[in-house]
């Protein structure tokens, strides 16, 4: 089994989840116009660590039996003590990644909070512009010239 290859892409996905983890907070305090940068950002990041999590599946399944047990350590489904010396450190690589992802629920809330107290200030911006006598204006012109060209006040 080779757990260089496997210690290797469970390292990667640790930094793609930290980047991830640094995007999302970086949703909480951005500019509004930077928001959809972050949430771009962190879709290309989640693509990422699915390719991380698939690369290792295939992996694991290749070896078969050992295989299985690998992805085991790697996913905390082992007593550390059972596991072979070459196993502890993908053991630890998988701690690791579980400790990032312990930090994600509360994270995710503030985040989402975020967005939507944005759409709800958004609203609140365009439902006052449609209020402004700008809007009932256009409104009030826009009414007349639909009508064949005549208003409530006639032709002048």
């Amino acid at each position: 089994m080779d757990t260089r290859r496997a210690a290797a892409i469970l390292a990667q996905e640790q930094e793609l989840l930290l980047a991830f983890e640094a995007a999302t907070q970086e949703m909480l305090t951005c500019a509004v116009d930077h928001l959809e940068g972050e949430m771009g950002k962190r879709e290309k990041l989640l693509a990422e660590i699915q390719k991380r999590e698939e690369e290792l599946s295939a992996l694991c399944q290749e070896a078969g039996e050992e295989g299985q047990r690998l992805l085991d350590a790697a996913k905390g489904r082992s007593e550390v003590e059972t596991l072979p010396q070459n196993y502890q450190e993908i053991y630890r690589l998988g701690q690791e990644i579980r400790t990032v992802l312990s930090r994600f629920p509360e994270s995710e809330v503030q985040a989402r909070l975020r967005l939507r107290l944005e759409q709800e200030q958004m609203l609140k911006r365009i439902k006052a512009a449609n209020q402004g006598s700008a809007a009932k204006a256009s409104r009030f012109y826009s009414a007349g010239s639909s009508t064949g060209g005549s208003s409530r006040l006639g032709r002048a």
